[in-house]
């Protein structure tokens, strides 16, 4: 009854549009949704067969859910930086599509979220990559590793940085706690918004010096431009 009266004097608004939310509708109404979905088809990195020819870096496959758009960009930093970690379950549930379309992602062993550095995290209060990977691994059944990988030293943001700058930024941030926990196995490291690639293929460096076997990535977005961290 009281969830009745606060519904019909403070109605739940979209985050995005300001329209009332209809009653299965929770922080983001359907119609920003079907705006914000725009497939994203081709992979972002391919070796030859899903497998890597020796020539494409570290990351040997790279994915993201959807192409970058404004409404998806407005709900994802609601998300990260709004503070509405709900949103995530959704997002998720795209990168968990992905995923399960791609033979090649299919066969990962292990999510490995990109890690935040200790200041960062205590800032914001989570890391998104850690729900995003949460959310896949429920949806999926593959193992999380949040800590598997620590971030280590002091890097400034890469939202504003050029693609040399970003790969400068993130050179050396990131050590394998445990090799243990990353040997031998096919991993995916699972991050928001792919941009450059920068964060990713440093990532998965330090994952291979940590004997993984394989890395691959997926996004929740693909950027088209210095809109992301990665």
């Amino acid at each position: 009854m009281w969830k009745a009266v606060l519904d019909l004097l403070f109605p739940p608004l979209c985050l995005r549009c300001g329209e009332r939310l209809g009653a299965e509708e929770r922080l983001v109404c359907e119609t920003c949704w079907d705006r914000a979905r725009r497939e994203d088809r081709r992979p972002i990195l391919q070796g030859e067969d899903g497998a890597g020819d020796g020539e494409s870096g570290p990351v040997v496959r790279a994915r993201s859910a959807n192409v970058w758009n404004e409404t998806l960009g407005e709900i994802l930093h609601r998300f990260k930086y709004g503070g509405f970690i709900l949103l995530g379950e959704r997002l998720a549930r795209g990168m968990a599509g992905t995923i399960a379309s791609d033979p090649a992602l299919r066969r990962v062993d292990l999510l490995v979220p990109v890690p935040l550095t200790r200041a960062r995290a205590s800032e914001r209060g989570f890391n998104q990559s850690a729900v995003l990977a949460s959310h896949v691994s429920l949806l999926l059944g593959i193992p999380v590793a949040e800590r598997a990988v620590r971030r280590v030293g002091r890097s400034r943001s890469q939202t504003k940085l050029t693609p040399e700058g970003r790969r400068r930024n993130v050179r050396g941030v990131f050590r394998v706690r445990d090799p243990s926990a990353v040997r031998g196995k096919r991993i995916l490291i699972v991050d928001d918004v792919w941009t450059t690639g920068a964060t990713a293929e440093e990532l998965a460096r330090a994952l291979l010096a940590g004997g993984a076997r394989e890395v691959y990535a997926v996004a929740a977005a693909r950027a088209s431009g210095p809109r992301g961290s990665s």
